[in-house]
């Protein structure tokens, strides 16, 4: 029901997850992100347990794809899930259970992993991985909105759309950029908005005055 992207900026150790869907506050559940750690996807039949216990195995020292799998191994409904991540380093791992619905699967590379399910099919996660390869000096928040549209643009989630989220988190415990946009009938078009909003002066201004 769903396409995301996680990714993990080379340069600045940023971590981020966008994510798109049919389906009511997408960003409620599917991203889980954690500082200098690592950044998780869990959807089509979405159970958010994944991603916390993937991180909290990452924390204790455990690779990314230790983490899921173990997370993974718990999870008696496994081959309804899909799953996927990137760890500070840039690795990535993916799963697609085989019960998820079709058009589904994942594509990983350094620094990115995507994944999706419900699709018009394969030509969702391309057209997100050609923006992913071509767009590397731009911001970490403008290549996965970018990737994001470019997704939406041949075809999305065979369902149409409703919501649409894009996290990324730094050197804090919370999340730099948490934009959310829960029940809309363009979420991309108004996370774009939420997204310049984000990006203007005063808004930059108040998140630098937060303490490191």
């Amino acid at each position: 029901m769903t396409f995301s992207i996680v990714m993990c900026d080379p340069k600045s150790k940023t971590l981020g997850v966008a994510v798109a869907t049919c389906h009511f506050a997408v960003g409620a559940l599917v991203p889980h992100l954690k500082s200098g750690i690592g950044a998780i996807a869990t959807q089509a039949a979405t159970n958010p347990y994944l991603g916390l216990k993937g991180l909290e195995k990452m924390a204790s020292g455990y690779s990314l794809k230790d983490s899921l799998l173990a997370a993974l191994k718990e999870d008696p409904a496994k081959d309804s899930r899909q799953l996927h991540g990137v760890d500070v380093s840039g690795n990535a791992w993916a799963w697609t259970g085989k019960d998820t619905v079709e058009w589904s699967g994942h594509k990983c590379g350094k620094n990115f992993s995507l994944a999706g399910n419900m699709l018009v099919g394969e030509q969702v996660l391309e057209a997100c991985f050609e923006v992913i390869k071509s767009k590397k000096d731009e911001p970490i928040e403008e290549r996965l909105l970018r990737a994001l549209k470019a997704g939406e643009a041949v075809g999305g989630d065979v369902r149409g759309r409703q919501s649409a989220a894009l996290l990324t988190i730094k050197n804090q415990p919370f999340p730099f950029c948490h934009l959310r946009v829960d029940d809309n009938k363009d979420p991309l078009s108004e996370l774009e908005h939420l997204l310049k909003e984000f990006r203007r002066p005063y808004y930059q201004e108040f998140l630098d005055a937060i303490p490191n």
